[in-house]
C-alpha cells in the first residue's frame, strides 16, 4: 500500500504552489490532520477548505475523510512504537542506555527496509570510480561529512571535506566526479549553493536530508531521506551513521584488493606517525 508520504514524493512536482503548500505541512505536522477537520487545517496555513481538500484528489484519495483515517493510523503508529520503547527504566527493567540504543535499532531498520537497492548500488559504483569526491556537511551535519571522508580516504578514493571558508573546490576538468551532500533542517545555504554549482559543472550529487521535498531535492541524482517525527536530530544521526557504514562496506566489497592496499597504507602511516620524533 502506498502511504500519503510517498503518494507527495511521487506527485509533488506536478502540484500547484498552494497544494505544494498544503502537502508540505501535511508532512511536517501530521497530527494537525489527524485531529482537525479539513477547514482548520486550512486556516492553519492560510489557504481555503477547498485547497485541503483538492490535495486529497490529487493524491488519489476520495476525499478528506480517507487521507485523515490513513493519517491517524500512521500517527497511531508511530507513537505505538514510540510508548513500547519509551525511557521508563522503572517499568521496562532495563537500563536507559539499552532503550535508547534499541530505539536506534529500530529507526536503522525502518529505514533500510525502504532503501531502493538499484539506487544504493548505483551510489556505491558511483564512489568507487569517480575522480574526486567532495564532501558536504555544515553545522549539525559536519560529523557526518567528516567521517564519511575519512572512510572514504581510508579505501583509498579521493575525497576531500568542503571547507566553506576555501573557494578551490571544483578544479575543471573531467565529469567523472561525486559531490556528497548532508542537508538537514535548518538546510545551509552555502551547502546548497555548493550543490547548485555541481549540477550546473555535470557532477553527480549524492544527497542525504530530512524530506524529498526539502531544498536539496531540486539538485540530487540520488536522493537518501531519513526524517523522523519533530526532526529530532539524535534520532536521526545514529541511522545515518549507520546507512554511510553500509555504504563504505558496499565499496568495500565491490573493490576488496584496493580497499586493503589502501587500509595498509593507513595503518603504515599511523605506526609511522605513532613513533615520529
Amino acid at each position: 500500500m502506498t502511504t500519503f508520504q510517498e503518494k507527495i514524493d511521487k506527485n509533488y512536482a506536478t502540484l500547484t504552489s498552494g497544494l505544494k503548500k498544503v502537502a508540505s505541512y501535511l508532512l511536517e505536522e501530521p497530527m494537525a490532520f489527524a485531529a482537525n477537520p479539513a477547514k482548520k487545517v486550512g486556516e492553519s496555513i492560510g489557504v481555503s477548505e477547498t485547497m485541503v481538500v483538492r490535495l486529497c484528489i490529487a493524491l488519489g484519495y476520495r476525499g478528506y475523510s480517507e487521507l485523515q483515517q490513513e493519517v491517524r493510523e500512521h500517527v497511531f503508529e508511530q507513537k505505538r512504537i514510540f510508548n513500547t520503547y519509551k525511557i521508563d527504566e522503572q517499568q521496562v527493567g532495563e537500563p536507559m542506555y539499552q532503550q535508547i540504543m534499541r530505539h536506534d535499532q529500530i529507526n536503522i531498520q525502518k529505514t533500510s527496509s525502504s532503501l531502493n537497492e538499484h539506487e544504493f548500488n548505483e551510489t556505491i559504483r558511483a564512489l568507487a570510480y569517480s575522480e574526486r569526491i567532495l564532501v558536504s556537511g555544515l553545522r549539525y551535519t559536519f560529523s557526518m561529512a567528516h567521517w564519511l571522508t575519512y572512510a572514504l580516504l581510508s579505501i583509498g578514493l579521493n575525497a576531500h571535506l568542503f571547507r566553506p571558508d576555501l573557494d578551490i573546490h571544483m578544479e575543471e576538468g573531467s565529469k567523472a566526479k561525486v559531490l556528497v551532500v548532508f542537508s538537514f533542517h535548518a538546510y545551509s545555504v552555502e551547502t546548497l549553493l555548493l550543490a547548485e554549482e555541481a549540477k550546473k559543472r555535470g557532477w553527480l550529487i549524492i544527497g542525504f536530508t530530512d524530506s524529498r521535498i526539502a531544498p536539496i531535492s531540486e539538485y540530487a541524482d540520488i536522493l537518501y531521506t531519513v526524517h523522523f517525527p519533530e526532526r529530532m536530530n539524535s534520532e536521526t544521526a545514529p541511522v545515518v551513521f549507520s546507512l554511510l557504514n553500509a555504504i563504505v562496506s558496499g565499496i568495500s566489497q565491490l573493490e576488496p584488493e584496493r580497499t586493503m592496499k589502501a587500509k595498509q597504507k593507513v595503518e603504515e602511516n599511523r605506526i609511522k606517525g605513532n613513533f615520529k620524533l
